[in-house]
């Protein structure tokens, strides 16, 4: 009886794990959509930044008598920010460089094993990034940046924001690891929306599949 009941528990477990994974993958699709949508707007600003750099330069610079100071450090800060709101969408969709050579030669349980052990390192590094960079936000409470007159704290939260996003995507995926919904180190690519076939479309697509069967034969 107690192997049964313990079965019985494990699946509750599992049941009520899969119920939180598909509220945190909700939430993390709406996390991403916003943020890409910050991250877009942030590289036409930088592209537009750089562009009137460029243009003053060399063109402006003979007709006008002010100067564009600012252009360097917001297009400075603008990557800063990009590169860290797209940290945790990187690492949710698996695009982060890896090594799979190890990987490759282990077992299910091996993988597991590795999985959860990294893991742990990863989540050990993002709480030693988010108590260095609260300190770093702390030192430069009272700072300002010389052209655009920022204060510390926003343009020195950008690591502290990037971890937390991150820590975020690694609890998610390893719930959604836990419950079997995803598997070791595959990330959660998007969800690809299916292309409506029109009748003829569906005929011509199954032809040309049925003319490829035939020429491996």
């Amino acid at each position: 009886m107690l192997p049964q009941k313990w079965m019985e528990g494990v699946k509750v477990m599992q049941s009520a794990l899969h119920g939180i994974y598909g509220i945190l993958e909700k939430v993390s699709d709406i996390i991403q959509k916003i943020l890409e949508a910050i991250v877009v707007l942030l590289v036409i600003s930088c592209a537009a930044d750089l562009l009137l750099q460029v243009v003053y330069r060399f063109v402006l610079v003979h007709f006008v008598s002010w100067s564009c100071p600012w252009t360097t450090e917001y297009a400075q800060d603008a990557l800063i920010w990009i590169t860290y709101f797209m940290v945790g969408i990187c690492y949710k969709e698996g695009s982060m460089a890896s090594v799979n050579f190890i990987y490759d030669r282990l077992e299910k349980r091996g993988k597991m094993v590795l999985y959860f052990l990294t893991r742990v390192i990863v989540i050990i590094f993002l709480v030693m990034g988010l108590k260095l960079g609260w300190e770093a936000i702390a030192a430069m409470w009272n700072w300002t940046s010389t052209s655009l007159h920022l204060p510390g704290y926003l343009l020195y939260s950008a690591p502290f924001v990037g971890c937390i996003l991150m820590f975020y995507e690694v609890m998610t995926e390893i719930v959604g690891v836990c419950t079997g919904d995803i598997e070791p180190f595959a990330g959660r690519p998007p969800v690809e929306e299916e292309i409506g076939l029109t009748e003829e479309e569906k005929k011509e697509l199954q032809s040309i599949e049925s003319g490829l069967e035939g020429d491996e034969k």
